[in-house]
């Protein structure tokens, strides 16, 4: 009775919770007087822990390391510096090169807020033939005013491709684009061509590779940011890169509108009051068009998370078998997806047919990752902001029907519980650091996903009713970054987390790149050989 009189006002099936899953769930205080807010918390000492992961330590207690062994570490200067650049954006691996991107249009530390003369941004350079001591051998300047915000390899076929979109100025084609290197020498990339958006900004996407022919690819491509322009979905074809034809128009495109319309009004008190406690602006549009999207590795289906609107699935079959199909769909009703000869077509025609989490909850959905093998389907909200708690959370679908998806499941960080938002607390915004999920590594058993201020994190879906967190890494953040994110001193994991030969390639926006060897749970299950990476098939198990 000592746990249940503990809880005071809460009621007894919140203390049998409390106890069956080890959990400290907090309750309201509902009688007189002040009583302090609670932290929230998971006080397993090891892992696994089941739904709820690891409460992130203090800055100054960090690093924080459960189930992980750093193996190699660079702070990614800027050429002829020594400091941490900041501000680093996606990474590639091609043999012995390490690509490493950047989030801002322009060299760090350089341009009207530094006093100096703006100089365009650089991918780096990693030299990785020796994982445990990195080293940046060269920089390959890319668009003023662009951030480079994604990349992809193919390494056997020595191509870079890397997606740049706006950071300032006028939208165009010059920092629009998507750009295919030629790296048969990976230090040295060569230009070899560019796929043009005009004011469109790309903002995440997808490579496919035919596995009957390995010299084509599709590249899925959302459309995101700015005034965004339909169709959201826009699939380019490219043949044996970097120097091989490529569709300059898409050869397929995918909208819900105007079914859905691109952007609508919404009843701000749809949205719960809890997750407006710091930010209590709650917004009266929703935005419905798409975020991200992946395919399966035989390219039948295209999983597609829209910004506001849910995630869905397309039946792609006849465009990546090379079917004639018909290109552009546009979703006017509920028959406009009945057609079978389309080539993406939304396998439940119902354009209000989604999983949708927003409202009540006070994120965009971001990214969706099938389960290698299995009937299941990684998803997670995005909430950017230092002042967001409770940010948001992943959950996991079941689509053994595909076009009905059903959740079994959900798993956050303590951060992400409502009773953690008070001042003082974990999500004092005063703390300049935000707990929203990002990127996701996928395979049959496990998964790996950057966290912004939770570091790296790795869970257990075995039994994906209940997913267990069996991995942490957080790093000390370093102290003198040339241009930090948001000037915050905090940590900022953010790309997608890659395995290449055993070891866990991930960069922290300020701190630089980190090569980790996961040892936890399931560990044995991980390719020893090979490169792998969530947002392409051809490097998935």
């Amino acid at each position: 009775m000592t746990a249940v009189r503990a809880l005071g006002t809460c009621m007894l099936w919140r203390a049998a919770l409390c106890m069956l899953l080890g959990l400290s769930l907090g309750c309201s205080h509902r009688g007189p007087g002040p009583t302090p807010p609670p932290v929230l918390d998971t006080p397993f000492k090891k892992a696994p822990r089941p739904v709820i992961g690891a409460m992130r330590v203090p800055l100054d207690e960090l690093p924080q390391i459960e189930n992980f062994k750093v193996i190699g570490h660079n702070p990614l200067p800027n050429p002829g510096d020594t400091r941490p650049r900041g501000r680093n954006g996606p990474i590639g691996i091609s043999g012995n090169c390490l690509y490493v991107g950047s989030r801002v249009g322009h060299r760090p530390g350089t341009g009207p807020a530094f006093g100096t003369p703006e100089l365009p941004p650089e991918i780096l350079i990693v030299d990785i033939s020796d994982p445990s001591e990195p080293e940046v051998v060269g920089a390959l300047p890319t668009i003023l005013n662009a951030t480079s915000r994604e990349l992809r390899t193919i390494p056997d076929l020595h191509t870079l491709i890397v997606m740049n979109f706006r950071d300032a100025g006028p939208d165009s084609s010059a920092v629009n684009n998507y750009q295919l290197y030629d790296i048969s020498d990976c230090r040295h990339p060569v230009l070899t061509q560019t796929i043009p958006l005009g004011i469109d900004r790309p903002h995440e996407f997808f490579l496919w590779r035919d596995p009957r022919a390995p010299w084509h690819f599709l590249l899925f491509s959302s459309i995101h940011l700015g005034d965004v322009r339909e169709p959201s979905i826009r699939v380019f074809e490219l043949n044996h890169p970097p120097r091989g034809p490529v569709s300059p128009e898409p050869v397929a495109t995918f909208t819900l509108t105007p079914a859905v319309p691109r952007t609508e009004p919404v009843d701000p008190s749809a949205y719960r009051d809890d997750h407006f406690i710091f930010d209590t602006e709650k917004p009266a549009i929703q935005r419905n068009n798409v975020h991200s999207m992946s395919v399966s590795k035989d390219g039948s289906r295209t999983y597609v998370a829209n910004i506001h609107g849910g995630y869905y699935i397309l039946d792609s079959s006849r465009l990546t078998q090379g079917l004639l199909c018909k290109p552009h769909t546009v979703t006017v009703d509920a028959t406009s997806n009945t057609d079978p000869e389309l080539c993406l077509r939304k396998l439940d025609p119902d354009p209000n047919a989604r999983v949708d989490f927003t409202p009540p909850n006070g994120w965009t959905e971001h990214s969706v990752y099938p389960v290698p093998g299995r009937p299941y389907l990684i998803v997670s909200g995005e909430r950017n902001g230092t002042n967001t708690c409770p940010w948001s959370w992943g959950t996991i679908l079941d689509i053994t029907v595909e076009r009905s998806p059903q959740v079994v499941s959900r798993y956050m960080m303590p951060e992400n519980l409502e009773g953690n938002c008070f001042v003082g607390g974990p999500g004092d915004p005063a703390l300049q650091r935000e707990f929203s999920p990002h990127q996701q590594l996928v395979f049959p058993n496990l998964f790996f996903i950057s966290w912004y201020s939770a570091g790296l994190r790795a869970w257990d879906i075995s039994n994906p009713v209940l997913p267990l967190e069996v991995g942490v890494f957080v790093p000390r953040p370093a102290t003198n970054v040339v241009e930090p994110f948001r000037n915050s001193p905090d940590v900022w994991v953010w790309p997608h987390p890659i395995l290449y030969n055993g070891l866990i390639y991930i960069t922290d926006e300020n701190s630089g790149l980190y090569v980790l060897r996961y040892k936890g749970a399931r560990a044995g299950e991980l390719p020893k050989k090979g490169l792998f990476i969530s947002n392409t098939n051809f490097l998935s198990p």
